[in-house]
């Protein structure tokens, strides 16, 4: 079995037992900050788990929620999948979609409830004095990755996070670096077993369900989710009539900022990178995510998918929003449009704190060229490396 807590205990005992050799290798500091992670983790889900429990038995009618044409944003990440995520997720009159604080601390119907319910008393009672200390520890406990990504817990944020609970969630890459475990989920219609396919999607579908529950069963569901892009063929299965956009990027540009990201990420919890073994793993990642969706959204109605390159949504995100609305058949607002306006302005002024070049993960174009010539011919990318060079990232 590849999901549920069976997989936390074996990476746990890889961890403390067999990390030699291996991305996480329990140096000293390591030990320091797994020795907080590990019980962190445990507890946490032990309590999600106990609260889903409630929600079986106290809002049972989550289950008979139709889950009505969702739109999915994917792509190899840095391809601009936030950027129009949070876009569209300001259009609250068609969408609802998961902020970081309801993933991470609240993916219940029962704990989303009581967390609302405590912040409407700290408006009433105190005037909102609860929720500014939270925003300020929010900006501390982020502070460092800002320039790259923007998080904060208030925000519409990539809803792999809540597969967190049955261990099924591409993040844990970055605590338990084990590819042995986990790195079947980045091929997952490919490599996962049928059966965990099945477990993993019934789970993801139950948690849109809640949170449709909690927020209107009218709204269509928005999830931006790199992660989903190895799971076209499993979205499809267990959301009929979904839409998928499909962003993607020129890879001399994706996969640097993409490196520099991960990297980040990676290093926060004293991995070892390996050399370029840790590249190698994400290039090919990269690629697979290139191409699955290419291969397989084509064979979907064109009312169902689109793909949308980086560029144009940076050079034009209202017209690009306006033809995805057009093809899938949603109304726009005159509010959301006019928020457009205002955006698409922003855009032209807009310029990335995030500095990165294919040197610094030791790749020359000639090299990406040669390894992503199909992707280059399939979207029409420029394959002159100096046209490219010292584009803005998002």
């Amino acid at each position: 079995m590849r999901t549920g807590f069976p997989v936390f205990f074996r990476l746990v005992g890889r961890t403390i037992f067999c990390s030699r050799g291996t991305f996480g290798r329990l140096t000293v500091r390591r030990a320091v900050k797994m020795s907080v992670v590990i019980p962190g983790v445990f507890l946490g889900q032990v309590v999600h788990r106990a609260a889903f429990v409630l929600d079986d038995l106290l809002f049972p009618g989550y289950k008979q929620i139709d889950v009505k044409e969702p739109v999915f944003i994917l792509g190899v990440p840095r391809s601009g999948t936030t950027h129009l995520h949070r876009l569209m997720a300001r259009d609250t009159t068609n969408f609802t979609t998961m902020t970081t604080w309801e993933m991470v601390i609240a993916p219940s119907i029962v704990e989303r409830k009581l967390i609302l319910g405590l912040a409407a008393l700290d408006e009433k009672l105190l005037g909102g004095a609860g929720h500014e200390a939270l925003v300020k520890l929010d900006e501390w406990a982020f502070r460092g990755v800002q320039k790259i990504h923007k998080v904060t817990l208030f925000e519409p944020e990539e809803d792999d996070i809540v597969l967190f609970p049955i261990f099924a969630s591409m993040f844990l890459f970055f605590l338990f670096p084990f590819p042995e475990e986990l790195w079947h989920l980045a091929r997952f219609d490919t490599e996962t077993p049928i059966d965990d396919r099945h477990r993993i999607m019934s789970f993801y579908k139950a948690c849109v369900q809640r949170h449709l529950y909690v927020h209107g069963t009218e709204k269509r569901f928005l999830s931006k989710n790199p992660a989903m892009s190895p799971k076209i063929d499993s979205i499809d299965a267990y959301f009929p009539d979904s839409k998928v956009i499909c962003n993607v990027r020129n890879p001399y540009q994706a996969l640097p900022s993409l490196m520099s990201f991960l990297s980040f990420n990676f290093d926060r919890f004293d991995n070892d990178r390996q050399g370029n073994r840790f590249r190698d793993l994400i290039l090919d990642m990269a690629g697979h995510w290139y191409r699955y969706p290419a291969e397989r959204l084509p064979k979907w109605p064109k009312s169902r998918a689109t793909f949308l390159t980086y560029d144009r949504l940076s050079a034009d995100p209202k017209q690009c929003i306006m033809e995805i609305y057009d093809s899938f058949g949603i109304s726009m607002t005159p509010e959301f449009e006019a928020f457009l306006t205002r955006e698409q302005e922003k855009a032209r002024t807009y310029k990335s704190k995030h500095s990165y070049s294919l040197a610094d993960i030791d790749l020359t174009p000639e090299q990406v060229l040669e390894d992503f010539k199909d992707v280059f011919e399939r979207f029409g990318f420029e394959q002159d490396h100096a046209v490219t060079h010292g584009s803005k990232s998002r």
